[in-house]
């Protein structure tokens, strides 16, 4: 794939590693950034992030990336109406942005939904990285109205960047990844409001490795847990029922019932890294 202008907006790390695997790839010929924050446009700019800062998505940009929050998608998507370039969204969550976007006019034909499940506690421009989208799974989410020349572009960029397109409804991925990312992270943040500091000295590699996603940025996922609370709430009552199952096992030193559990979870995750 080879683009004349990329146009990305907001510069943080989804859009700062999109601009640095562009580059570092030879997808697009001019990369420019529309980023509100004066110092993370500066940066990009300065470490080749991205060929130019603008304003505005200009008239001659032949794809654009909203990777700005999720709650930001559909003021830009309805603002960009009018543009005839595909344009995709990087958020986490999907139907609420949709239904946002419908509520304020008719959903864009040149609008794909797209989710990159791939990412890191750290945050901005400075954390970029041009491997991030290596052997991540892209889900696409697309709509009635999407025309099938803007979801094949898409579709099509996001190869490039070394991704693995998957496609799914809005509801189906929503309630997917409140169950894989968002929950993880709801625990990760519940589970550090209980740790003393007196205790911090006493931590290993299983806190260190069960807390990292606690350093997250917290305004981005209360933005994304609010957005999705409806699926949210459905997967933490299954997980409290797991919870409430595995501690009364303890309680009542029900050792075949605990130990079924734990060995039916170790068998879950050694699924999980197994090539699909």
């Amino acid at each position: 794939m080879k683009l004349q202008t990329l146009a990305i907006v907001g510069v943080g790390l989804i859009g700062g590693s999109i601009g640095k695997a562009v580059k570092e790839r030879g997808i697009a010929a001019h990369v420019v950034g529309i980023e509100a924050n004066e110092v993370s446009a500066h940066w990009a700019l300065e470490n080749g992030l991205i060929d130019s800062v603008a304003s505005d998505v200009p008239d001659q940009a032949d794809l654009i990336a909203l990777c700005v929050p999720s709650d930001l998608v559909p003021e830009w998507v309805v603002t960009l109406t009018d543009h005839p370039a595909p344009m995709f969204d990087v958020g986490s969550v999907k139907a609420p942005i949709v239904d946002a976007i419908a509520a304020m006019q008719a959903v864009p034909a040149q609008f794909s939904p797209c989710h990159p499940i791939s990412g890191s506690e750290k945050s901005g421009p400075q954390a970029a990285d041009a491997s991030l989208f290596d052997g991540c799974t892209l889900v696409i989410t697309p709509l009635q109205q999407t025309a099938a020349e803007s979801q094949r572009i898409c579709a099509e960029f996001w190869q490039a960047l070394g991704a693995s397109v998957v496609s799914m409804s809005p509801q189906d991925h929503d309630a997917a990844l409140a169950s894989t990312s968002h929950l993880p992270h709801l625990l990760a943040f519940a589970f550090m409001g209980q740790v003393t500091d007196e205790y911090l000295p006493l931590t290993g590699g299983g806190f260190r490795d069960f807390t990292r996603i606690a350093a997250a940025n917290p305004d981005l996922w209360w933005r994304i847990m609010r957005l999705n609370r409806g699926a949210l709430s459905e997967a933490l009552d299954d997980y409290r029922q797991s919870l409430e199952a595995l501690a009364s096992a303890i309680q009542l030193g029900d050792e075949a019932t605990g130990l079924a559990l734990l060995r039916a979870a170790v068998a879950k995750r050694q699924a999980a890294d197994e090539p699909q």
